[in-house]
């Protein structure tokens, strides 16, 4: 079973619509991938905050979310009515993206598009008079089988992914280094970042560019 989605937010199974908001807004800036470039599981942690906040933001989907984890057993009555009596749907997660970054999201979901970042060391003399640098990273890809699903069946978990939609893809990359780049300089490289969702376009590879001497 997943982790607990009012544990991945820190919150309490009693929390308002208005403490989810803030605590989504404090994680997602917290595990944002930018945030932690070294860590190979931002995204993961990333899209697990996202998917915690669209599930418990949205009264009917909460609901449905406390019965099956048992929050909102038979005998009590008042907590069921209580996780039922939010009104409206709350605040998107492409709204709460925008207040807590600053941006407009892309996409039918808010992580159907999703930049990549990648820290490259290049020399002095690269940067000066420009140079070609290979690289190799791995992005997140939609699974082909499932088309991101995670299912081929009602009740079958995806053979391929496992049930996760997705898959972990090993790239290369040529890239050239423009002459006159300096310490973090940052070159976008178009549709080359993960693409978690078939209805969304692949996201960005940003390459941060660090100079050494040698």
């Amino acid at each position: 079973m997943k982790t607990c989605y009012y544990k991945i937010l820190r919150v309490s199974v009693e929390a308002s619509q208005e403490e989810i908001k803030k605590a989504f807004r404090l994680q997602a800036l917290r595990c944002h991938p930018d945030q932690n470039p070294r860590d190979p599981n931002a995204n993961q942690h990333f899209r697990e905050t996202l998917e915690a906040y669209e599930t418990l933001i949205d009264p009917a989907r909460r609901l449905k979310y406390d019965q099956l984890r048992g929050y909102c057993k038979k005998k009590n009555r008042a907590a069921a009515k209580a996780c039922n009596s939010s009104r409206g749907p709350g605040v998107s997660v492409e709204q709460a993206l925008k207040e807590a970054f600053g941006i407009d999201c892309v996409g039918p979901r808010a992580y159907a598009v999703s930049d990549l970042r990648f820290d490259l060391q290049v020399t002095r003399s690269s940067v000066m008079n420009g140079a070609y640098e290979w690289i190799a990273y791995d992005k997140m890809v939609f699974c082909q089988e499932c088309v991101g699903n995670g299912k081929k069946k009602p009740s079958a978990a995806c053979s391929r992914c496992k049930g996760r939609g997705e898959l972990a893809e090993s790239c290369s990359l040529r890239v050239w280094i423009p002459p006159g780049s300096t310490q973090g300089s940052r070159l976008r490289i178009c549709g080359a970042g993960d693409w978690l969702s078939p209805e969304g376009r692949a996201g960005d590879l940003v390459i941060l560019l660090y100079v050494t001497e040698h």
